[in-house]
């Protein structure tokens, strides 16, 4: 049976495979059919002649059996070509989008780098090694390493303990605080005189170095505490603290035999190698409660870190001391000393010093850093800090200032270089629309800060007018500034405008507004630095070509990623133009926040500032490739005379109808505020508990269209102040003419920054944001008139060219022309940092800040004003008039010359 059925099988199979066969025989006949048809097809058609393409004889015959009509054969050519075109645009957009899409935000540029790894150690730099570069701090000190040694001091009185349970330990620089300090002395190298005025108790701070040894020498820290006079007497305790990431601690002991008491900390790391730590009480009394802890501490935690280890006594009087805990060898990597003083007496100081002894100077170090010898070379320091800024400014020989005014100027600049801080991290970065930031590269940061209680951080655009005074100080700080600041470069040329470094730095920082975007911009005010260095030394040996190089991949991509929609025009990005509650939105990139532009951000913007700012930095550029003899010189140079060029200028950015310059976008002033419900009207709920909120309204619709923006202030003046405007320009007169008249922008304290005819003067961006850009600096001045007898805490230097209001009290003069005879607008300081400054009653802002000889804020060619005055009025200003107006001016300045802390003799021989 299985036989039959494989002999079933096998016939089958064999039918199968004939028919395959005879299918194959068939099939085969038809492809020569149609191949032999085809050739006989081919003999009889018509080619097109040579000078005919291809495309285009199809394209014909195709439009001629749709369309019978008969098309010119160039037109055919163009429309191929543009079709071709469109399809080439949409491939080349493609491959910029994915470029951008996948374009890393935190990789390095490939440039040799201009901070080496042993720059800032103390075989390279000893006298900036140790530095107070905790500015975060009411006190603190470390050292510029990746891993440092850091110290700071906290405080609590017994009173603020009974107030409050959580903000009476005094340790991080809090505006709310409510504290009187600064620096009254610091020279950014080796010493500084703090003083810090509490409720109930007055610090004054002194900390002193001695270069020596190869691990950055040895440093005192005396801290002297003098209680207030109060109904009674209240316990304080005091608090001085060492952290390391590693543990560092070998051993600690106690002197007890000596008097006063002494304690030591041996200690070793990898930075420092051996140390002696000693903590010495100079004053004599049995009011004293000591206690010591060592632990475990992250340095960001440290201030709730010590308040778990804070116990009542309950001895005798409920003390609050640290608990006991036993000390473990190389365990722990932090110590404490808490010096509680139970009945302190009134007026009378107690004082110790924490002495830091590195054992690589034992040979060079001829007696301790403490008692006699301390007071001498603390002494020396001062006599030798004032001489030398008396050399530098000349407030005294040569514009005859009393004692109190140079001590002002002294506060001003030591509260800037005390602020010199020095960080570790890595900066949250993002381009937009990602959703996860991208960790930049391990970087260090040696940097001015514009604010230790508000601002303790890195800000670009800040830190160029930081070292425009800083330069004049110590120009080997201002080149170490830029250098590190320059390594931040990332292989897009973008450096971050705002640097949070390390967990210290960000935990002062709203999540929200850690990570830093790669399309924002800032002001490139580094430009304004590199040119003062130019003037004072051209042959800085900053100035070498990775620096330049450096600089000018910065340049390009401001010019890349700022650039306008017309030629020679440039546009800040980050406006948000589809914002609701901002009643004009903001231009964070710009550094002038809410300062009045277009009401609805394009593309088609127009923002005159950033043009100054690029003519600017396009001259200097091609100054330095000058220095270096480069070719391209001749590139920068010439655009900058491009942007240099008044009559493209105006076409741009001048407003005949309005007779300034300004910004030019879409825009309208008929804007409000109006509250609104939030969601739908619930009409079973009362009125007043509905939720509202406000929402920017246009009240005339006719009239958003393009135009010029009418909003005089600081930015109609960016041509005057960086020297664009030519001297024989015809809108010179109009905007001196503006700049003195009171209801616009002139006060005897300064200009306003807005104009009090502008629609937006004094007015709120959004229901919680007051008004910063937009012009009232009385705000300020009415609290120094309210506070009359009292003495008036302001807040520390940072010097910015433009910001004259709202960050307290500024100076800013009219001024005149230089020797190329350009008039510029002189210049402005503001302080928004806690410090020890004070104003006197009856004392004003002009009388108070040294402005010429202290700021300086540009060169010699910004602030031979007041000296060449004369001058200037015998050239009419070089205006075609009736003098009328070079009178009036003469006359103001005339009358109010008592009033003006400058040299009077050169302005009014």
């Amino acid at each position: 049976m299985s036989a039959k059925i494989t002999q079933r099988r096998r016939q089958l199979d064999n039918k199968r495979s004939s028919s395959v066969n005879n299918e194959n025989t068939n099939g085969n006949a038809n492809i020569i059919a149609a191949a032999a048809a085809a050739r006989r097809r081919n003999q009889h058609r018509h080619y097109p002649t040579s000078n005919r393409s291809r495309f285009e004889y199809l394209f014909k015959n195709i439009m001629k059996k749709k369309f019978p009509i008969t098309i010119p054969s160039y037109l055919i050519t163009m429309i191929g070509g543009l079709i071709f075109a469109f399809f080439l645009y949409r491939v080349i957009i493609t491959i910029i989008d994915y470029r951008n899409q996948y374009e890393y935000t935190n990789i390095p540029i490939k440039l040799p780098k201009l901070v080496n790894i042993n720059d800032t150690t103390p075989k390279f730099s000893p006298e900036r090694f140790w530095g107070t570069y905790r500015s975060n701090l009411y006190f603190g000190i470390k050292h510029r390493s990746a891993r440092s040694l850091s110290g700071g001091l906290m405080w609590f009185d017994y009173n603020k303990l009974q107030q409050s349970n959580d903000r009476f330990l005094r340790h991080w620089c809090d505006q709310n605080d409510r504290l009187k300090y600064g620096w009254t002395y610091h020279d950014g190298e080796t010493f500084g005189i703090e003083q810090i005025y509490d409720d109930n108790l007055h610090l004054n701070i002194q900390w002193l170095k001695q270069i020596n040894g190869e691990h950055g020498g040895d440093w005192t820290t005396r801290i002297n505490v003098t209680p207030q006079p109060q109904n009674r007497t209240i316990p304080i305790s005091l608090f001085f603290y060492f952290h390391h990431d590693l543990p560092w601690i070998d051993e600690i002991s106690t002197i007890s035999n000596e008097s006063p008491d002494i304690i030591i900390i041996r200690g070793q790391t990898n930075e420092l190698d051996g140390f002696t730590i000693k903590i010495k009480l100079n004053t004599q009394t049995n009011q004293i409660l000591t206690r010591t802890l060592t632990d475990i501490f992250h340095l960001d935690k440290i201030h709730e870190n010590l308040l778990t280890k804070l116990t009542t006594n309950s001895y005798e009087q409920p003390y609050v001391l640290l608990i006991d805990q036993p000390f473990k060898d190389f365990e722990h990597n932090t110590f404490f000393i808490q010096l509680t003083l139970k009945q302190p007496l009134v007026n009378e100081i107690f004082s110790f010093d924490i002495i830091y002894q590195s054992d690589s100077s034992n040979n060079e170090r001829e007696q301790d850093l403490t008692g006699y010898y301390f007071n001498e070379e603390i002494n020396r320091l001062q006599k030798q800090f004032d001489e030398r800024f008396e050399n530098i400014f000349q407030l005294k020989t040569k514009q005859n200032m009393d004692i109190k005014k140079i001590n002002f100027a002294k506060s001003t600049l030591s509260n800037l270089i005390g602020g010199i801080s020095y960080f570790t991290g890595k900066s949250l970065v993002a381009k937009v629309n990602q959703k996860i930031p991208d960790e930049y590269w391990t970087t260090n940061l040696y940097t001015a800060v514009p604010s230790r209680s508000f601002f303790p951080r890195g800000f670009l655009w800040d830190e160029g007018f930081h070292n425009l005074l800083i330069a004049r100080w110590n120009k080997n700080i201002t080149i170490e500034i830029l250098s590190h600041w320059f390594d931040m470069l990332n292989d897009n040329g973008w450096i971050p405008r705002e640097v949070i470094l390390g967990d210290e730095a960000r935990i002062r920082v709203p999540t929200e507004f850690q990570i830093q975007y790669t399309n924002n911009a800032n002001p490139p005010t580094f430009f304004l630095t590199i040119e003062y260095l130019l003037k004072i030394d051209p042959n800085n040996h900053l100035f070498n070509l990775p620096f330049i190089q450096r600089l000018e991949k910065w340049y390009q991509w401001y010019n890349r990623t700022q650039y306008g929609s017309q030629p020679l025009t440039y546009r800040w990005r980050g406006r948000n133009a589809s914002s609701i509650y901002e009643l004009n939105p903001k231009t964070l990139t710009s550094g002038l926040d809410d300062y009045p532009r277009a009401s609805h951000p394009t593309d088609g913007e127009r923002h005159i500032d950033l043009r100054c700012w690029m003519t600017l930095a396009s001259t200097i550029l091609g100054k330095l490739y000058t220095l270096i003899n480069n070719e391209q010189t001749n590139e920068y140079l010439n655009y900058a005379q491009l942007l240099l060029n008044n009559e493209q200028l105006d076409q741009l950015h001048w407003s005949e109808q309005y007779g300034m310059y300004a910004d030019y976008g879409l825009h309208t002033d008929y804007i409000q505020l109006q509250r609104v419900p939030i969601g739908k009207l619930n009409p079973q709920q009362p009125q007043q508990q509905q939720q509202t909120h406000m929402i920017r309204q246009i009240t005339r619709q006719s009239d958003l269209n393009l135009k010029y923006v009418k909003h005089f202030g600081y930015i109609s003046l960016f041509p005057l102040m960086t020297r664009i405007l030519n001297s024989q320009s015809p809108k010179l007169e109009k905007i001196l003419n503006d700049l003195q008249n009171p209801s616009l922008l002139w006060t005897q304290y300064g200009l306003r920054s807005l104009a009090q005819t502008s629609s937006l003067y004094g007015i709120r961006n959004t229901e919680h944001d007051p008004p910063y850009w937009r012009g009232k600096i009385d705000e300020k001045l009415k609290e120094l008139n309210n506070n009359n007898n009292k003495r008036i805490f302001i807040e520390n230097i940072s010097i910015k060219i433009f910001q004259l209001f709202e960050q307290n009290f500024i100076i800013n003069y009219i001024t005149d022309i230089n020797e190329e005879n350009i008039l510029l607008l002189n210049y402005i300081e503001y302080y928004n940092d806690p410090s020890i400054i004070y104003i006197e009653k009856g004392s004003t802002i002009i009388q108070y800040v040294p402005f010429e000889n202290l700021i300086n804020i540009k060169h010699e060619q910004f602030v031979h004003c007041l000296s060449r005055f004369r001058l200037i009025l015998k050239k009419n200003f070089y205006l075609n008039g009736s003098g009328e107006f070079e009178n009036n001016l003469y006359k103001y300045f005339y009358n109010k010359k008592e009033n003006l802390s400058i040299e009077y003799n050169l302005a009014y021989e």
